[in-house]
């Protein structure tokens, strides 16, 4: 899970994937090249505005990337995915932002089982 929040700037997050040590994908649309959040879990419990959105023109490859500029509160994207106990995975992503030295900007990743 994604926890985000940037005050005044964006996020940009692309690329995102989770693979098992056969390189077997486990995510699905974690390049965001649908063009909208399918897979994917988005919550926003606070009413934040300018919560996340899949757009374009902030991509690290291809197309499009999930962007996310909420205000006065972080907002959430996830994804579940089945694993094996005891197995190691390796987890990628690209994550990057406009935001100046004066903004609040948050970004908490969280993995569990």
């Amino acid at each position: 899970m994604f926890a985000l929040r940037d005050d005044p700037g964006i996020w940009s997050l692309d690329d995102v994937s989770i693979t098992d040590k056969s390189g077997n994908e486990l995510l699905s649309n974690g390049d965001f090249e649908q063009g909208y959040l399918a897979s994917w879990i988005y919550c926003n419990p606070s009413n934040g505005t300018y919560g996340g959105y899949v757009g374009t023109g902030s991509s690290y490859d291809g197309s499009y990337s999930y962007l996310d500029g909420v205000v006065g509160a972080s907002d959430y994207l996830s994804q579940t995915f089945t694993v094996t106990p005891y197995s190691n995975y390796s987890i990628t992503f690209w994550l990057s932002t406009n935001s100046n030295s004066n903004s609040a900007t948050f970004a908490q990743i969280y993995v569990t089982s």
